[in-house]
Protein backbone atom coordinates (compact mmCIF):
# COMPACT_ATOMS: atom_id res chain seq x y z
CA UNK A 1 0.00 0.00 0.00
CA UNK A 2 2.97 2.67 1.08
CA UNK A 3 5.89 2.78 2.57
CA UNK A 4 4.64 3.22 6.73
CA UNK A 5 8.87 4.31 7.74
CA UNK A 6 7.93 7.46 5.39
CA UNK A 7 4.85 8.30 7.18
CA UNK A 8 4.23 10.30 10.80
CA UNK A 9 2.75 6.80 11.79
CA UNK A 10 0.93 5.69 14.49
CA UNK A 11 2.62 3.30 16.85
CA UNK A 12 0.79 0.34 17.89
CA UNK A 13 1.64 -1.60 20.94
CA UNK A 14 -0.10 -5.17 21.61
CA UNK A 15 0.14 -6.09 25.13
CA UNK A 16 0.50 -9.77 25.95
CA UNK A 17 -0.24 -9.88 29.61
CA UNK A 18 -1.74 -11.61 30.72
CA UNK A 19 -3.60 -13.32 28.07
CA UNK A 20 -0.69 -15.65 27.47
CA UNK A 21 -1.81 -17.45 30.85
CA UNK A 22 1.66 -18.35 32.12
CA UNK A 23 2.81 -20.31 28.36
CA UNK A 24 5.58 -19.40 27.50
CA UNK A 25 4.70 -21.39 23.99
CA UNK A 26 1.47 -19.39 24.04
CA UNK A 27 3.37 -16.26 24.52
CA UNK A 28 5.71 -17.01 21.13
CA UNK A 29 2.76 -17.33 19.24
CA UNK A 30 1.30 -14.38 20.31
CA UNK A 31 4.51 -12.76 19.61
CA UNK A 32 4.43 -13.76 16.08
CA UNK A 33 0.88 -12.95 15.22
CA UNK A 34 1.79 -9.64 16.53
CA UNK A 35 4.14 -9.02 14.28
CA UNK A 36 2.37 -10.66 11.74
CA UNK A 37 -0.64 -7.99 12.40
CA UNK A 38 1.59 -4.77 12.01
CA UNK A 39 2.14 -4.13 15.62
CA UNK A 40 5.22 -2.02 15.94
CA UNK A 41 5.97 -3.51 19.25
CA UNK A 42 4.80 -6.01 22.46
CA UNK A 43 4.47 -5.63 26.08
CA UNK A 44 4.69 -7.21 29.00
CA UNK A 45 4.19 -7.05 32.89
CA UNK A 46 7.14 -7.67 35.06
CA UNK A 47 6.75 -8.20 39.08
CA UNK A 48 6.87 -10.13 41.79
CA UNK A 49 3.55 -11.31 42.54
CA UNK A 50 3.39 -11.09 45.90
CA UNK A 51 5.00 -7.44 46.61
CA UNK A 52 2.20 -6.21 43.93
CA UNK A 53 -0.83 -8.21 44.49
CA UNK A 54 -0.35 -9.61 48.14
CA UNK A 55 -1.05 -13.02 46.88
CA UNK A 56 -0.09 -15.93 44.54
CA UNK A 57 -3.29 -16.58 42.64
CA UNK A 58 -1.16 -14.45 39.72
CA UNK A 59 2.11 -16.53 40.44
CA UNK A 60 1.48 -18.45 36.93
CA UNK A 61 1.78 -15.37 34.93
CA UNK A 62 5.26 -14.44 36.55
CA UNK A 63 8.25 -14.33 34.13
CA UNK A 64 11.64 -14.90 35.54
CA UNK A 65 14.96 -13.12 34.19
CA UNK A 66 15.96 -16.66 32.48
CA UNK A 67 12.47 -16.08 30.24
CA UNK A 68 12.38 -12.65 29.95
CA UNK A 69 16.00 -13.14 28.47
CA UNK A 70 14.62 -16.39 25.77
CA UNK A 71 11.53 -13.69 24.79
CA UNK A 72 13.48 -10.66 24.18
CA UNK A 73 15.42 -12.98 22.17
CA UNK A 74 13.00 -14.60 20.29
CA UNK A 75 11.04 -10.98 19.48
CA UNK A 76 14.62 -9.74 18.03
CA UNK A 77 14.53 -12.95 15.82
CA UNK A 78 11.30 -11.92 14.25
CA UNK A 79 12.13 -8.35 14.19
CA UNK A 80 9.45 -7.12 16.66
CA UNK A 81 10.61 -4.78 19.87
CA UNK A 82 9.79 -5.88 22.88
CA UNK A 83 9.32 -3.62 26.09
CA UNK A 84 7.80 -3.35 29.27
CA UNK A 85 5.64 -2.28 32.22
CA UNK A 86 7.80 -3.10 35.46
CA UNK A 87 7.05 -3.08 38.98
CA UNK A 88 10.11 -2.47 40.55
CA UNK A 89 13.31 -1.42 40.23
CA UNK A 90 15.22 -4.81 40.13
CA UNK A 91 13.24 -5.78 36.75
CA UNK A 92 14.12 -2.26 35.78
CA UNK A 93 17.81 -3.24 35.67
CA UNK A 94 16.78 -6.74 33.86
CA UNK A 95 15.41 -4.54 31.22
CA UNK A 96 18.36 -2.60 30.88
CA UNK A 97 21.02 -5.31 30.74
CA UNK A 98 18.80 -6.94 27.77
CA UNK A 99 18.81 -3.50 26.42
CA UNK A 100 15.63 -2.71 26.06
CA UNK A 101 14.28 1.03 24.53
CA UNK A 102 11.19 2.20 26.08
CA UNK A 103 9.34 1.14 29.27
CA UNK A 104 5.23 1.90 30.55
CA UNK A 105 4.03 2.97 33.84
CA UNK A 106 1.24 1.39 34.25
CA UNK A 107 -1.59 3.31 36.15
CA UNK A 108 -1.35 1.70 39.39
CA UNK A 109 1.96 2.77 39.55
CA UNK A 110 1.87 6.60 38.53
CA UNK A 111 1.61 8.09 42.31
CA UNK A 112 4.69 5.54 42.89
CA UNK A 113 7.29 8.10 42.53
CA UNK A 114 10.08 6.39 43.72
CA UNK A 115 9.42 3.77 41.10
CA UNK A 116 8.80 6.23 38.02
CA UNK A 117 11.14 8.25 38.37
CA UNK A 118 13.75 5.15 38.55
CA UNK A 119 11.93 4.67 35.54
CA UNK A 120 12.59 8.04 33.94
CA UNK A 121 15.76 8.30 35.06
CA UNK A 122 17.14 5.57 32.71
CA UNK A 123 16.83 8.68 29.66
CA UNK A 124 14.73 5.99 27.21
CA UNK A 125 11.17 6.43 26.28
CA UNK A 126 8.38 6.41 28.97
CA UNK A 127 4.64 5.62 28.60
CA UNK A 128 2.53 6.42 31.34
CA UNK A 129 -1.19 5.52 31.71
CA UNK A 130 -3.19 8.01 33.02
CA UNK A 131 -6.35 5.94 34.21
CA UNK A 132 -5.53 6.04 37.56
CA UNK A 133 -4.98 9.32 37.99
CA UNK A 134 -6.58 13.05 37.45
CA UNK A 135 -5.07 14.42 35.23
CA UNK A 136 -7.38 17.86 35.04
CA UNK A 137 -5.12 19.95 36.70
CA UNK A 138 -1.57 18.81 34.91
CA UNK A 139 0.49 15.31 34.52
CA UNK A 140 2.02 13.99 37.56
CA UNK A 141 5.66 14.22 35.77
CA UNK A 142 7.84 16.56 33.59
CA UNK A 143 10.22 15.19 30.96
CA UNK A 144 10.52 15.22 27.42
CA UNK A 145 10.94 11.61 27.28
CA UNK A 146 7.51 11.13 28.87
CA UNK A 147 4.15 10.34 26.62
CA UNK A 148 1.37 10.16 28.49
CA UNK A 149 -1.75 7.72 27.07
CA UNK A 150 -5.69 8.28 27.89
CA UNK A 151 -7.00 5.13 29.42
CA UNK A 152 -10.77 3.90 31.05
CA UNK A 153 -9.23 1.38 33.84
CA UNK A 154 -11.84 -1.09 33.69
CA UNK A 155 -12.12 -4.51 31.76
CA UNK A 156 -13.96 -4.33 29.83
CA UNK A 157 -14.70 -0.83 29.44
CA UNK A 158 -17.01 0.05 27.20
CA UNK A 159 -18.06 2.94 24.93
CA UNK A 160 -19.97 4.83 26.91
CA UNK A 161 -17.12 5.09 29.10
CA UNK A 162 -14.70 6.77 27.07
CA UNK A 163 -14.87 10.36 26.73
CA UNK A 164 -11.71 10.95 24.35
CA UNK A 165 -9.08 14.09 25.02
CA UNK A 166 -8.32 16.04 21.43
CA UNK A 167 -4.51 14.65 21.36
CA UNK A 168 -2.83 17.87 20.25
CA UNK A 169 0.98 18.14 18.85
CA UNK A 170 1.93 20.37 21.36
CA UNK A 171 0.91 17.76 24.60
CA UNK A 172 2.53 15.27 26.09
CA UNK A 173 -0.75 13.33 25.79
CA UNK A 174 -0.28 11.43 22.53
CA UNK A 175 -1.38 8.03 23.35
CA UNK A 176 -5.01 5.89 24.28
CA UNK A 177 -4.50 2.32 26.11
CA UNK A 178 -7.86 0.87 25.08
CA UNK A 179 -9.82 -1.71 27.26
CA UNK A 180 -13.11 -1.66 25.16
CA UNK A 181 -14.44 -4.69 22.59
CA UNK A 182 -13.25 -4.12 19.14
CA UNK A 183 -11.22 -1.82 17.70
CA UNK A 184 -13.58 1.49 17.37
CA UNK A 185 -12.39 3.24 20.24
CA UNK A 186 -8.65 3.06 18.62
CA UNK A 187 -10.07 4.89 15.67
CA UNK A 188 -11.75 7.35 16.78
CA UNK A 189 -8.43 7.93 18.90
CA UNK A 190 -6.64 8.35 16.06
CA UNK A 191 -9.04 10.66 13.85
CA UNK A 192 -8.62 12.81 17.58
CA UNK A 193 -4.63 12.72 16.92
CA UNK A 194 -3.26 10.10 18.96
CA UNK A 195 0.15 8.57 17.39
CA UNK A 196 0.06 5.89 20.18
CA UNK A 197 -2.39 2.90 20.23
CA UNK A 198 -1.39 0.13 22.90
CA UNK A 199 -4.46 -2.79 23.08
CA UNK A 200 -4.02 -5.69 24.75
CA UNK A 201 -4.00 -9.02 22.01
CA UNK A 202 -5.42 -12.93 22.80
CA UNK A 203 -5.56 -16.23 21.02
CA UNK A 204 -8.89 -16.84 22.80
CA UNK A 205 -11.04 -14.34 23.71
CA UNK A 206 -13.33 -17.16 25.67
CA UNK A 207 -10.50 -17.46 28.20
CA UNK A 208 -11.86 -14.25 30.35
CA UNK A 209 -11.56 -15.07 34.34
CA UNK A 210 -10.61 -13.31 37.49
CA UNK A 211 -7.15 -13.61 36.76
CA UNK A 212 -7.11 -12.82 33.14
CA UNK A 213 -9.86 -10.01 32.50
CA UNK A 214 -8.31 -8.23 29.67
CA UNK A 215 -9.51 -11.46 26.99
CA UNK A 216 -13.29 -9.86 25.72
CA UNK A 217 -11.37 -6.30 25.39
CA UNK A 218 -8.18 -7.68 23.37
CA UNK A 219 -8.28 -7.67 19.85
CA UNK A 220 -7.15 -10.85 17.81
CA UNK A 221 -4.85 -11.06 15.01
CA UNK A 222 -7.66 -10.20 12.09
CA UNK A 223 -8.43 -7.12 14.24
CA UNK A 224 -5.27 -5.66 14.55
CA UNK A 225 -4.52 -5.62 10.93
CA UNK A 226 -7.64 -4.05 10.21
CA UNK A 227 -6.33 -1.64 12.68
CA UNK A 228 -2.97 -1.36 11.75
CA UNK A 229 -5.09 -0.71 8.01
CA UNK A 230 -7.36 1.62 8.91
CA UNK A 231 -4.81 3.81 11.52
CA UNK A 232 -2.06 3.65 8.37
CA UNK A 233 -4.84 5.15 5.56
CA UNK A 234 -5.74 8.04 8.24
CA UNK A 235 -1.64 8.43 8.37
CA UNK A 236 -2.14 8.92 4.87
CA UNK A 237 -5.03 11.60 4.94
CA UNK A 238 -3.43 13.65 7.82
CA UNK A 239 -0.05 13.88 5.82
CA UNK A 240 -2.42 15.34 2.79
CA UNK A 241 -4.56 17.96 5.45
CA UNK A 242 -4.77 21.54 4.95
CA UNK A 243 -5.45 23.95 7.90
CA UNK A 244 -8.29 26.08 7.45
Amino acid sequence: MFARQDLNKVFIISELHPQFSGDLATLQTMILQSKLGGADAVKLQLYDTQNLHGNDLRKYLEISKTELTDIKKYADSIGIELFASVFDTERIEWCESLGFKRYKIAGRSVKDKELSNAIISTGKPVYISLGMYDWTEGFPYENENITYFYCVSKYPAFLEDIQMPLFKKTSALKGYSDHTPGIAACIYAVSRGAMYIEKHFTLDKGRQFSTEKAHLCSMNLDELRELRKLVDGISILRNHSVES
